[in-house]
């Protein structure tokens, strides 16, 4: 099974157990945006996007 890098940083998101509400106050976004982001029917900034993933890398 493939996935793509939006499905993985979502599994470890999960595995860490960090919440929507988290990361989205850290990348400045709203809960629905980044959810909408995860599941890839919008894009983020490439400055958010980098922040969404240090922020789930941390």
């Amino acid at each position: 099974m493939n996935l793509t890098s939006r499905e993985r940083m979502k599994l470890l998101r999960k595995r860490k157990k960090y919440k929507l509400r988290q990361i989205a106050n850290q990348v400045g976004v709203s809960v629905p945006m980044l959810s909408m982001y995860e599941n890839e029917l919008t894009n983020l900034s490439k400055e958010k996007e980098a922040k969404y993933r240090i922020s789930i890398m941390s």
